[in-house]
């Protein structure tokens, strides 16, 4: 039986909370009174800025923690040292204090240190823009916290590494690592770190050009921030989400309200926004209004503005976006400008490694300078844009094989605390409470399985019945009007053989498509055989059907129930394209993910109302709902048709 597995977890899962008898000890060592009182007094002095008052009383510390032989004492000595020093932007010393705190933990088998010591270490490559080495560190320590079940700080990790791929122009995998840290943080009272994951995900979204995403993502970020009645999402980052927002406003053309965003940020928050965060405002700012009214004295004076600030702080990233936003303003005006500007984004790009920038770069170049020199340097990066994309393929699909290794170790060693925990329980308890519970939980599992059953047969004689009508409807319509119409034509006249030929082929199709809607689908092997035959059955001169991203081992796993479900649904959204819509092509991508089945449908067709579609639809809808999914879409008259199906699998 089937329920046998789901009973036999609730059991062991009740048995691990109600008899553990693992003893915690209560009795905490008391700290050492000198290695406190130092200790405080180094937080006290960096809480207020003086650095190197903290860093000499926390060396006082460590004397007397060496002295003590407490390791305990003397992690937190490098822990505190490396703090203090990064905020002296001493690198070299954070470096080497990181390395101690490391080597320590590393010897006395302390995961948490370790993981700590790892994430500083990554803290300290992005400082020295070594972006390689950041990436490993970060990846180290988000697994070492899997380990100890710290999900919040593997969380954050993640979210360090998805803003490092993102600043690196690898707008994928940094979607990828946002999704993954959301798995741990999403729907949690963690608003801060959920919110700054949406963010991001919004931001490489958006340079993916997938603008769809990209603005679902900041909505979602922003109504977090919103429902935050504990102020728990900072100002700043409230900031950035709608700076975003515009940024994704003015990508979609609306520049109107972008520009009123950006406004409202300079306008009203002025005092409050970093000088930093202004500047990148005010250049998207000038951006917006380019776009929307041509070179103008407003959007120059900004970016200028903006220019200065960046090459006074020397922010790279900073730099290439506002030199590259001067480039496009002056391309038409001066190109001499323009060229000089795009030159200064090759040179910070260069630092970077960002291949992305350098490829956009040069092709502006080109645009103006078309020499032998310049074309060869666009053809360069253009191939080596090529390869990098197919090298973030494979670094996506490792990543994630890592990340699902990470997850079987981290559950493999859950379930072997648990077997030791279900060990030490006392056996006369056990007993007793294994049987009482296993009753329950089969009186209980036994009356939701009948009910869920008996909810699933209803579903399956509402669809039975709804499409015995339509295919009465059907034979009714089409197939008896056009008989009785031939049959009157030629009582009353004596019609050409061609035309009662071409009445009665048409007659034959249709009784050949409604005999497809009924007869019985190969759920088996030859399951994807049948849905391809579907799809060439619906190919003609005049329609054009692709499917793409479709793997035949998509179905291996999936009930017979659900194939059949997705054939039909399919096969009418088919049927409607071929009678209504006129259609020329016709794109479906069939893919599975996390076990959900995505099905995405779109035709260039005339599209439909949304009166219309509710009517149209409502059978297909039925038959989605009655398998837990979810069928939606968006049309519009004359401007096509795009369908989108989620369904547990």
């Amino acid at each position: 039986m089937k329920l046998l597995p789901v009973t036999s977890f609730f059991f062991v899962l009740l048995i691990c909370i109600t008899f553990s008898c693992e003893t915690i000890s209560n009795e905490e060592l008391k700290r050492n009174p000198e290695i406190k009182f130092f200790a405080d007094k180094s937080f006290d002095k960096s809480k207020a800025g003086d650095q190197d008052s903290a860093i000499y009383y926390t060396r006082k510390m460590y004397k007397v923690a060496r002295r003590e032989g407490d390791f305990k004492e003397i992690k937190e000595v490098y822990n505190k040292l490396s703090i203090y020093f990064r905020k002296t932007q001493n690198t070299d010393s954070v470096a080497y204090y990181v390395d101690k705190l490391y080597t320590l933990a590393n010897e006395t088998n302390d995961t948490l240190n370790m993981a700590k010591a790892l994430y500083k270490r990554g803290l300290y490559y992005r400082a020295i823009d070594s972006f390689k080495l950041a990436y490993k560190n970060f990846i180290d320590s988000k697994n070492l916290y899997l380990e100890i079940k710290d999900s919040l700080r593997a969380a954050n990790k993640l979210l360090d590494i998805a803003t490092l791929e993102k600043k690196q122009g690898n707008f994928g995998l940094s979607q990828f690592y946002c999704i993954e840290g959301l798995k741990y943080v999403e729907n949690t009272s963690h608003l801060d770190i959920t919110s700054k994951l949406y963010f991001t995900s919004a931001v490489a979204a958006k340079e993916r050009r997938d603008l769809f995403t990209a603005e679902k993502r900041i909505n979602q970020a922003l109504s977090l921030a919103k429902d935050s009645a504990n102020k728990k999402i900072s100002y700043k980052n409230i900031v950035s989400f709608h700076n975003t927002r515009a940024n994704i406003l003015k990508e979609k053309g609306d520049y109107v309200e972008a520009i009123k965003i950006y406004e409202n940020i300079l306008n009203d928050d002025l005092a409050k926004s970093s000088e930093a965060k202004k500047a990148r405002i005010k250049g998207n700012l000038a951006h917006a209004l380019f776009l929307s009214k041509g070179f103008n004295k407003r959007s120059d004076s900004l970016l200028k503005s903006s220019l200065y600030f960046f090459e006074k702080t020397k922010s790279t990233s900073g730099l290439i976006s506002i030199n590259m936003k001067l480039a496009e303003i002056y391309s038409d005006r001066n190109q001499k400008k323009a060229l000089s500007y795009l030159k200064k984004v090759i040179e910070q790009a260069e630092k970077l490694d960002n291949k992305k920038s350098l490829y956009e770069a040069y092709q502006k170049i080109v645009k103006i300078d078309n020499s032998k020199e310049n074309i060869d340097k666009y053809l360069v990066f253009e191939e080596k844009v090529a390869r990098e994309k197919d090298s973030l393929e494979s670094r996506f699909v490792n990543a994630k094989f890592d990340f699902d290794k990470s997850e079987n170790k981290r559950i493999k060693a859950e379930n072997e605390a648990n077997k030791y925990v279900i060990k030490e329980a006392r056996r006369t308890k056990q007993l007793f409470g294994s049987l009482l519970v296993l009753v329950i939980l089969l009186v209980l599992i036994f009356f939701i399985y009948q009910r869920i059953k008996r909810r699933h047969k209803i579903e399956k004689v509402k669809t039975v019945h709804v499409t015995e009508a339509r295919i009465s409807s059907k034979v009714h319509d089409e197939l008896a009007n056009d008989l009785y119409e031939l049959m009157s034509q030629l009582e009353t006249s004596s019609p050409e053989k061609e035309m009662i030929l071409d009445k009665l082929d048409t007659i034959y199709n249709q009784a050949r498509d409604i005999s497809k809607q009924i007869q019985s689908v190969d759920t088996d092997e030859k399951f994807a055989d049948e849905l391809s035959n579907l799809f060439r059955s619906y190919q003609s001169e005049k329609v054009n059907v692709l499917l793409k991203r479709y793997d035949i081992e998509i179905w291996k796993g999936i009930s017979s129930h659900i194939k059949i479900t997705m054939y039909r649904v399919l096969q009418e959204l088919l049927t409607n394209m071929k009678k209504h819509s006129n259609a020329a092509l016709v794109v479906v991508s069939i893919e599975k993910s996390n076990k959900k089945l995505f099905i995405q449908y779109i035709d260039n067709g005339k599209g439909f109302t949304e009166e219309i579609s509710k009517n149209g639809l409502q059978n297909a809808e039925n038959r989605i709902r009655a398998i837990k999914g979810k069928l939606t879409f968006d049309t519009e008259l004359h401007k096509g048709c795009k369908f989108s199906i989620n369904v547990p699998v």
